[in-house]
């Protein structure tokens, strides 16, 4: 009996394996991405140890941001030296 005998012959089933396969994608991809696009997290540390010191003062790097607004705002503004 293979799997998809089994949810025919189950239907209340096919929700179930359909959320938790979904929620099983997302719980590797969303992890991928973060690796991937944030500067904080390091796995390479030979080739860009600071990866933080190149965010610019008007890049977004966040998934989701209420207030766009207030990078678009800083382009204009130089960095100031301690």
């Amino acid at each position: 009996m293979g799997f998809f005998a089994f949810v025919r012959a189950n239907p209340a089933l096919g929700p179930l394996f359909l959320f938790a396969g979904g929620g099983c994608a997302a719980a590797v991809t969303y992890p991928m991405y973060l690796l991937r696009t944030h500067p904080e997290i390091l796995v390479d540390r030979k080739n860009n140890p600071t990866p933080w010191n190149n965010v610019q003062q008007h890049q977004n790097i966040k998934f989701f941001n209420m207030y766009p607004d207030f990078y678009n705002c800083r382009k204009g503004l130089g960095i100031r030296p301690f």
